[in-house]
């Protein structure tokens, strides 16, 4: 009866090794697994990151383009009033310098 106790419990210790064996083996796998996953999200979050301040940065540099368009347009048209102002006085300016220039130093 003792080596029979004594086969069984050989038995049951190699089960049991087999067991922590497989055990370890998933354990392993599933370490693997978990590993690769937040590898996969951590590169997914920084692709989706980029994408979106680069989305950003267009949408950023579209407004200033159009701000900068509208600030040139605006100056231009400013210029213009300017000069479509004072074009008038530029003849009596030039008339009032030659008489001076004329009377100071003659024909």
């Amino acid at each position: 009866m003792a080596e029979t106790v004594a086969d069984e419990v050989r038995a049951k210790e190699a089960e049991a090794r087999e067991v922590i064996a497989a055990a370890k083996t998933e354990g392993a796998r599933m370490l693997v697994a978990a590993r690769t996953a937040g590898e996969q999200a951590i590169k997914e979050a920084r692709q989706k990151s980029h994408r979106y301040f680069r989305d950003e940065a267009r949408a950023a540099e579209a407004e200033a383009e159009a701000s900068a368009e509208k600030i040139v347009g605006e100056g231009r048209e400013s210029a213009k009033r300017f000069y479509d102002e004072t074009k008038p006085r530029v003849a009596e300016v030039a008339e009032w310098l030659v008489k001076e220039v004329v009377s100071a130093y003659g024909d």
